[in-house]
């Protein structure tokens, strides 16, 4: 009888990745909810925090969103605007838009961000695509497999609300990010303070899963959230 062995890994990723949420949800009992209050404070912190949109970076990156409809919702389109605002700062400098193809659409989220763009004015030459991944760790992984300079400093461009996750998950490929904010400021509304509680659980989940891997030594994991 013929396995098919990529059936077979992803149903043990699977099995491997519900583990991790119950250990994560364990974690914030035996903690009485401690580690979560830690990861919702890292997460408003860098929410608030100073961005480092510097004009001189050569290369961003836009993570991309789940589209509505094929369109970029507003929180993409903010990201597309600050990309499209920095690009106007630096003539030398090019983006990388991270995303494929998501839900029913019938576009990559790339795709409909360099859509965006071009309207925007910027030049097709300076946007480059990846069209492979579904969710921000895939953004990352694909990119740091595209660029060759894996040494250079770049720019990383996402809501305030997902840059705390964002840029440890870009640590761990070893990309070498600032963060960008699409927005100016934090505002305290309750929508965005919902994200944050979410983007809370999301950081303990990843975190608890590293150091899990790292206990076990389990490459399936270690392979899948970082790079050697």
């Amino acid at each position: 009888m013929k396995i098919d062995y990529d059936k077979h890994l992803i149903l043990i990723l699977i099995l491997i990745l519900i583990l991790i949420l119950i250990l994560s949800m364990v974690v914030i009992l035996i903690t009485v909810g401690f580690s979560l209050v830690v990861s919702f404070l890292y997460v408003l912190v860098i929410a608030k925090s100073k961005d480092y949109c510097i004009s001189d970076t050569g290369v961003l990156l836009v993570l991309g969103k789940k589209l509505d409809n094929d369109i970029p919702d507003a929180e993409y389109r903010s990201r597309l605007k600050r990309a499209s605002w920095m690009l106007g700062k630096n003539s030398d400098s090019n983006v990388y838009i991270l995303g494929g193809m998501t839900n029913n659409a019938n576009i990559t989220e790339s795709e409909a961000g360099k859509k965006v763009l071009k309207d925007l004015g910027v030049e097709d030459n300076r946007i480059f695509l990846e069209q492979e991944s579904k969710h921000t760790l895939e953004n990352l992984k694909n990119f740091y497999g595209l660029y060759s300079n894996k040494s250079q400093q770049v720019l990383l461009i996402t809501n305030r609300y997902h840059m705390a996750r964002a840029i440890m998950m870009a640590k761990g490929f070893k990309i070498n990010a600032l963060s960008c904010s699409a927005e100016d400021a934090f505002k305290y509304r309750l929508p965005c303070m919902g994200k944050i509680i979410i983007e809370a659980f999301f950081i303990n989940f990843y975190l608890v899963g590293k150091y899990w891997a790292m206990l076990t030594n389990n490459s399936i994991i270690i392979n899948r959230i970082s790079t050697p």
